[in-house]
């Protein structure tokens, strides 16, 4: 049945109670036909009125009223949205909650990583990696919303939440291009990271989730913040919290631009990243700890997190359909338009 009337087939109406407004239509097409116009007469144009004979006449001068019937009772039946393609579904997600720890402390404007063959800052290389796990995430590459819930924290001196679990993954990456180092800000030179652990265990731990992961990047050691790193690890693991821990930067220290009065020059650091305490981090909530080096070894760190376990959730049957009204919509106003050009032709009213 459906193969025969193709595009005019639907399953149901979305709002029935529309085709109520047939019935003063149809009254209204009714009176139409049997009453005349008052103080007023019709008449076809010359060559038409010569060529209108016996039922021809009659159909033709009702035409105009039929087919406004037909236009009106197109668009009520378009108002009434047909469906097509009724459909139950089971709406089940395979999903992780995932709290994004980057750290914006002095330390990382140290330019030890390359990129594209230049010389980068280690903020620079992170934000690249950290987007191509966000395009990891999602369902096509095209998409603006992913898969799993994920939300970004900052950290320097404090932790502040740059933006909440979301599914919009376009607000992660415009907060991730917001993020910059701020070499004179005093505020932004230390490193607190039990203070961003603390930050993302308070995010997820009312998460309805059953997978849920903080993944913290650093390139030093905690040394800000009243919440000790170890402590807050233990709180993610009473959580179910899993933290994935990623040690950036060179083994020989960082690289800094210094300016002097010749000029800019780079000077090596002794900041060192805290392998330590990130691999007790990491250890004690079962994540675990990767050292990045270089470039390739920082993309294929969060590659690898990428491939965290996910958990199927069942939240319940919806329901999907598609819409039907465009061709009701379409005829019914073609209708029309043949009512108003016939009327105009053949039987215009001369008052």
């Amino acid at each position: 049945m459906s193969d025969l009337l193709g595009p005019f087939y639907f399953n149901s109406l979305m709002t029935p109670w529309a085709l109520l407004l047939l019935i003063p239509i149809i009254l209204l097409f009714l009176a139409e036909l049997v009453a005349r116009t008052p103080g007023a007469f019709n008449i076809s144009t010359g060559e038409v009125l010569a060529k209108i004979r016996g039922h021809r006449r009659f159909f033709l001068r009702r035409l105009p009223a039929m087919l406004r019937l037909v236009a009106l009772t197109f668009l009520i039946i378009a108002l009434a949205r047909p469906i097509t393609g009724y459909r139950v579904q089971k709406d089940r997600a395979s999903v992780t909650d995932i709290m994004l720890c980057v750290d914006l402390s002095g330390s990382m404007q140290s330019m030890d990583f390359i990129a594209n063959g230049q010389r980068q800052d280690r903020l620079y290389v992170t934000k690249q990696a950290v987007r191509d796990f966000l395009e990891s995430r999602k369902e096509k590459p095209v998409d603006r919303y992913g898969l799993d819930r994920i939300g970004l924290i900052l950290y320097a001196t404090y932790a502040w939440t740059a933006a909440p679990l979301t599914l919009d993954y376009g607000i992660l990456e415009h907060e991730l291009d917001r993020a910059q180092l701020e070499p004179d800000n005093p505020k932004r030179q230390r490193t607190a990271i039990g203070s961003a652990i603390g930050l993302a265990v308070a995010r997820l731990k009312k998460s309805e989730a059953k997978s849920k992961v903080i993944i913290l990047l650093t390139d030093g050691l905690n040394n800000s913040g009243e919440l000790d790193p170890i402590t807050a690890a233990r709180l993610a693991k009473e959580y179910d919290i899993r933290i994935y821990t990623i040690g950036a930067g060179s083994t020989e220290g960082g690289v800094v631009p210094v300016q002097t009065i010749f000029g800019t020059t780079m000077q090596r650091t002794g900041d060192g990243v805290d392998e330590e305490t990130l691999n007790r981090i990491a250890s004690a909530t079962g994540g675990r700890y990767f050292r990045a080096t270089d470039t390739t070894s920082l993309e294929e760190a969060y590659l690898e997190i990428n491939k965290l376990e996910t958990t199927e959730i069942d939240l319940g049957d919806y329901y999907e359909h598609d819409e039907g009204f465009l061709p009701y919509a379409i005829v019914g106003t073609v209708a029309m338009l043949a009512s108003i050009f016939s009327r105009r032709r053949w039987f215009e009213v001369i008052p």
